[in-house]
């Protein structure tokens, strides 16, 4: 147990690939955490059939938000950020912000505070915009980049439009995004490329993590994955398969959303922090 008694929980929605988490969600938590200088990093997964998929093929216990706050309540910390790893202030983030306000009012003698997911403030969507920019491949003449978004039926889908007016105004690469469960959906971006007369596609998620949707609905053999739905309408398609969690670029602007957290709860000391090497396991 720390002797500081203060611990920064890491939410991710999860994913059942473990190489994913290693290479994705890890070095996020890590650029928090190390943004974090004297809190303890743990893990809570959001996702509930993702928590039990990792419990029974993998042997991976993985708290929800709920059983990770009563366990360090338990644990004697007296001080608990909760940083969200989610892009958009959606259904998960909003189950979030319920969980943590449940558990203060339950625990009046703890301190916790609900950091913000990637896109939140007018600044957020330009800031992420130049960090796509620097993420994805440069296009050329009749080429772009394609985002697969998760989408979802919150109100929040309308940051997708968003985002997509600051790509709009990237200087050297073409870019769209589409969505799996809303709008903007997939046809309306192919018809969109087609009256613009676009041969080349690269393929790529707007996710966290490069996981089940990227695999199977972007990257699959089926019929109905992008890859083959895009070359039946005659796109040259290139699948880039990395999740946002890879660039350096998007790491730091998880570690400023835990700074950012840290000052409003008062710990101003943003000294030399040293990086944790291993998650500290909560029992569940």
């Amino acid at each position: 147990m720390s002797e500081y008694k203060k611990a920064l929980l890491a939410v991710s929605f999860g994913t059942s690939y473990t190489q994913v988490i290693e290479s994705c969600i890890a070095p996020v938590e890590q650029a928090m955490a190390a943004a974090a200088p004297g809190y303890d990093l743990f893990r809570a997964f959001t996702s509930g059939m993702i928590i039990k998929k990792l419990k029974n093929v993998c042997h991976m216990e993985i708290s929800t938000p709920q059983e990770a706050l009563e366990a360090l309540a338990q644990m004697g910390y007296k001080t608990v950020a909760v940083l969200p790893t989610h892009i958009l202030a959606g259904t998960e983030y909003h189950n979030l912000e319920r969980d943590t306000e449940g558990f203060a009012k339950d625990h009046p003698e703890i301190m916790v505070s609900l950091g913000q997911p990637l896109l939140y403030e007018n600044d957020d969507y330009s800031q992420v915009a130049r960090a796509l920019g620097q993420w994805m491949p440069k296009t050329g003449d009749r080429e772009v980049v394609l985002l697969m978004g998760h989408g979802t039926e919150h109100f929040s889908n309308s940051s997708y439009f968003a985002l997509q007016h600051y790509l709009d105004q990237l200087p050297t690469r073409a870019v769209y995004v589409a969505n799996v469960e809303a709008p903007p959906v997939l046809d309306e971006v192919m018809d969109r490329m087609e009256k613009e007369g676009v041969k080349k596609v690269y393929l790529m998620p707007f996710m966290l993590v490069a996981g089940d949707h990227a695999r199977n609905d972007m990257a699959g053999d089926d019929e109905d994955s992008w890859y083959n739905i895009l070359t039946r309408r005659g796109f040259s398609v290139e699948i880039i398969l990395h999740g946002l969690g890879e660039s350096e670029d998007f790491r730091r602007l998880y570690a400023n959303k835990a700074r950012k957290l840290i000052r409003t709860m008062g710990d101003g000391d943003f000294g030399l922090a040293l990086k944790p090497e291993s998650f500290n396991v909560l029992d569940s």
